[in-house]
């Protein structure tokens, strides 16, 4: 059976940003009298409402779709009208084996939905996957989706009390990844289809994830939401499920609530001392005549993507219950940073 990797991915990077690595820069702007300005209400991503400047790779500022190239790593920015002054969140998403920026945003609607709340995207496309079209993403990528996450911060003064990542399949290993070596970075996380990797090896599935552990674990906890498929067979349930477990334990989350749930799926939440994990885990599955049939739960509930498309057609079948983008949009509006 063909076994393969979704993931999703977004970073943009530049020499010039100054601020050190896991933090989100917002220097306080000199006012005429050469002390700092005093940010006016709702605008405290930068404290002024001078326009953004083009700096290092992002050479346009204005509203609207634009794809940058950093890091030798090309990334779709899309920004609203309302996010060329400061204070807009920021948002990453991250694909998977075979997909790209814009096929990602195609199963998350992300891009729509930031342009309605105020959030700037930031879709980037990883290297070329070996295995056929389309792009993949390595461990050595992490830190230059770092640097562009960094850098379109620094230009659109965003909130760093907003800032957010997600990612599907393999993304959704380097969303776990950015949570374990920059949580102080991040508001919250939404990682999807992906599990742990003790060893880099996790039922069948050679990447590395968060372990939770004494070697690598989260500088502090941060919301998480997590999407399972119950019968994934690219990361399949044990994988995904002993991530989620590791995070219970290791946060100390104890015992669940369930928000909602049907036949199909639930929602549940885990939270106690200071964590939160949310979880929605789901026996849908992607239509077996198309060509990602095979992936069966590795899928996106509620996409609206072609599911016979030649490329990245990894919606789920429906009727769904919930959209996954929706519900991403919606947990990272409900976890500002404190």
């Amino acid at each position: 059976m063909r076994r393969v990797l979704f993931l999703l991915f977004v970073a943009c990077s530049s020499s010039e940003s100054a601020a050190p690595r896991g933090s989100i820069p917002t220097p306080p702007p000199a006012g005429d009298d050469g002390g700092p300005v005093t940010p006016p209400p709702g605008e405290d991503g930068g404290g002024t409402t001078t326009p953004p400047t083009p700096s290092g790779c992002i050479t346009d500022v204005s509203a609207g779709e634009h794809t940058f190239a950093c890091q030798g790593i090309s990334f779709d920015l899309v920004v609203p009208d309302a996010c060329e002054k400061p204070g807009c969140g920021l948002i990453t998403e991250i694909h998977g084996d075979t997909g790209d920026g814009k096929l990602m945003d195609a199963n998350t609607n992300l891009k729509a939905l930031g342009k309605q709340r105020g959030y700037i995207v930031v879709a980037p496309t990883g290297p070329p996957w070996p295995g056929g079209p389309g792009s993949t993403w390595h461990p050595e990528d992490d830190e230059k989706i770092v640097a562009i996450i960094e850098n379109v911060a620094k230009v659109f003064r965003t909130d760093p009390k907003k800032n957010h990542v997600t990612g599907f399949s393999r993304g959704g290993f380097v969303a776990w990844r950015l949570l374990c070596a920059h949580a102080d970075m991040f508001a919250s996380v939404a990682p999807a289809t992906a599990g742990s990797a003790p060893g880099g090896t996790c039922n069948g599935v050679a990447e590395v994830s968060c372990p939770f552990d004494a070697t690598s674990s989260p500088s502090r906890k941060i919301p998480v939401l997590f999407l399972i498929g119950r019968t994934d067979t690219p990361v399949p349930y044990g994988c995904t499920s002993r991530i989620r477990d590791q995070a219970i334990a290791a946060w100390n989350l104890g015992s669940p609530s369930t928000i909602s749930s049907d036949a199909k799926y639930t929602h549940q939440r885990w939270s106690a001392n200071g964590g939160l994990l949310e979880t929605f885990e789901h026996s849908y599955e992607t239509v077996p005549d198309g060509p990602w049939g095979s992936a069966k739960g590795h899928c996106f509930p509620g996409s609206k993507m072609d599911p016979y498309a030649p490329q990245y057609a990894v919606p789920c079948a429906p009727p769904n219950a919930f959209t996954w983008g929706e519900e991403v949009m919606k947990f990272f509006e409900a976890h500002p940073a404190p």
